[in-house]
């Protein structure tokens, strides 16, 4: 089998171009295409002719855009020092598992992910677009815009195969079966990044007199994402020789970012809700029932404790401990194990005193009370974790806090998350054992829905580009280019944020580069960045092949505990969780970037070479 499988894997005609169903990218769109033509029978020329259909044509091709939690929820995080996932749910877990494990192969690559084919088969829908565009009676004034959605979306598309696999094949014309020739080969890194800007600055003039609308695809996001990938280009992993020339050239792009006039958004708790928070994000996405992340949906998947032993990723204790002291100082020294004095921190009262953030997105035990939405057992509830608060091996009783009373009937009631073995064997819990590390990320919950509902409409809301990403790119394009007051100026902007309010990084040298790092993983986790950047940095030892960390118990005593109180004293005990996955020796360079496929060489003929390192 040629290329054309390769390209038409996903779509095998032509003239079914719309498929415009549930999955469609969604934007304010309120008009019902099914009262105009059934999308079954349309033809080519009748979507290329109408402006409406065509619309709705590059709406559908927004669908490429990666998804922040492809592969599996959380995206690719849980190959990072930042979150673990559970084996049990986690449905990546097979390619995560041989990833860490130093496994990975060109024959169990679709395991982790299926980019290669995702990505493809959406630019095989652009250029198609590209093509029948050049009879299209539709006027200049209203296809150009979208045009440049369309060169927007060729460009995200392509870097994230580049990200990913290195350079690969630019295919800039839409395969037929019975074409004769598939036999593509791989372009350069350096080609393709061209590629990549190229399509960027066309896409930003196309859209430069285009209005803002949330969530759509503006001259401001082909900006960005130029920045982006030129940050990239200048990464040690894509320049061994430190060019500062690319370096110069990722500074000028990102300062026009700035000049697009976005803030930060005040606060950060509802940054990631609806509706999207345009004066800092560049370019979201929200949801609805029918558009949200697959399956259950993001409550689903990271509520905590999880729920049908659901539970498919959680935070790591490295991950917790970045997370600073509000006098600006790490909680352990750098070793990771020595408890930093100046710092206040006690593991004992480990939740005191942190960056505000921590408040917004982890969920430890202890935390809340939240209000939980959940059937017949919807109440105020805290957070504990999973461990019985009176240990003793015969789960005899108490199984409950005697002190919390449920304020509409007086009732006692066990709090969310409390002594979950016990009730597991009592069958009193719903699943509440599945939180390996013990704590859950907080983060794109909704506490206003309920846990799991296929029907309601959950608040949450991502970003593909925001604000406060090129600030820290900024920063770190300053500490390569040796200005470092400048460098510390963009990190504390991030850290001034008013909800935040963090003292100022001092820091230079080795330790501004930790710093900058530090801050970058706390304040972009789960929006796909933390294992691109470890990559681009050549920074995976250390970082990837460590023992995952966590909370291997946590217990309770009521003893002195009052009517009315949410917990009693819990005690911590931390350590290597031995559940979860082994995290081998980092495997070397070549484990910077992803096997091609082994299926996707084949079908070019052998005309694409697999990257090194892998047979």
């Amino acid at each position: 089998m040629k290329l054309s499988k390769y390209i038409n894997k996903r779509l095998l005609k032509v003239s079914s171009v719309l498929m415009i169903g549930a999955g469609a990218f969604i934007i304010s769109c309120n008009r019902d295409l099914l009262d105009k033509k059934p999308l079954d029978s349309l033809t080519d020329d009748a979507v290329f002719s109408d402006a409406t259909f065509l619309q709705d044509y590059v709406y559908n091709v927004y669908n490429g855009m990666k998804p922040i939690w492809v592969p599996g929820t959380g995206g690719f995080e849980a190959l990072t020092d930042v979150a673990v996932s559970q084996p049990e749910t986690h449905d990546k877990s097979a390619g995560i598992r041989q990833y860490l494990e130093g496994n990975i192969s060109p024959d169990n690559i679709k395991d982790l992910t299926d980019i290669w084919n995702f990505e493809y088969g959406y630019i095989r829908k652009a250029n198609v677009f590209f093509e029948k565009i050049t009879t299209s009676p539709i006027d200049a004034t209203v296809l150009d815009p979208m045009k440049g959605q369309m060169n927007f979306l060729r460009a995200w598309m392509y870097f994230e195969l580049v990200k990913t696999f290195g350079g690969v094949p630019v295919i800039t014309q839409s395969y037929k079966l019975d074409d004769a020739n598939f036999d593509a080969k791989r372009n350069t890194y350096d080609e393709c990044i061209k590629f990549i800007l190229d399509e960027c600055d066309l896409a930003a003039a196309l859209l430069k007199d285009v209005a803002p609308v949330a969530g759509k695809i503006t001259k401001a996001a082909a900006v960005a994402l130029k920045a982006r990938v030129l940050l990239y280009a200048a990464s040690p992993l894509n320049n061994p020789t430190n060019d500062q020339a690319k370096w110069e050239a990722a500074e000028a792009a990102t300062k026009a970012v700035f000049d697009l006039g976005f803030t930060l958004h005040p606060t950060h708790d509802d940054l990631f809700t609806r509706p999207v928070k345009t004066d800092e994000i560049i370019l979201g996405k929200s949801h609805t029932a029918g558009t949200r992340i697959p399956d259950w949906g993001f409550n689903y998947d990271y509520w905590p404790s999880g729920f049908d032993a659901r539970q498919r990723i959680m935070p790591t204790q490295t991950f917790v401990n970045m997370f600073q002291m509000t006098n600006g100082e790490y909680p352990y020294m750098a070793d990771g194990t020595t408890v930093n004095a100046a710092s206040g921190y006690n593991p004992q009262d480990p939740n005191k005193n942190r960056d505000p953030r921590y408040y917004s997105d982890i969920i430890y035990p202890g935390a809340g009370p939240f209000t939980i939405n959940d059937g017949s057992k919807s109440t105020l509830r805290v957070y504990e974790y999973w461990e019985d608060a009176n240990p003793n091996p015969d789960n005899a009783a108490p199984y409950i806090n005697p002190n919390k009373k449920d304020p509409k009937n007086g009732q006692t009631l066990f709090d969310f998350g409390r002594d979950s073995k016990t009730y597991w064997v009592k069958g009193l819990t719903p699943f509440h054992w599945k939180v390996q590390t013990g704590y859950t990320f907080k983060r794109l919950l909704d506490f206003s829905g309920p846990r799991a509902s296929f029907d309601y409409d959950y608040n949450q809301a991502i970003s593909f580009l925001r604000l406060a990403e090129f600030y820290l790119n900024y920063a770190e394009i300053q500490i390569a280019l040796g200005n470092e007051n400048i460098a510390r100026e963009y990190i504390n902007k991030v850290r001034k944020r008013p909800s935040v309010n963090m003292p100022d990084i001092t820091s230079s040298g080795a330790d501004l580069v930790r710093d900058y790092r530090n801050e970058r993983a706390i304040e972009l986790h789960l929006e796909d960045h933390r294992f691109f950047d470890l990559m681009r940095w050549k920074a995976a030892p250390g970082k990837i092949d460590i023992p995952v960390k966590g909370l291997t118990s946590v217990t309770m005593d009521w003893a002195g505990a009052h009517e009315g109180d949410w917990l009693g004293k819990l005690v911590y005990t931390y350590g290597v969780i031995d559940a979860a996955e082994t995290r081998n020796t980092w495997k070397g360079d070549y484990y910077y970037l992803l096997p091609i496929p082994r299926e996707e060489i084949k079908k070019s003929n052998g005309a694409i070479e697999q990257n090194p390192g892998y047979q």
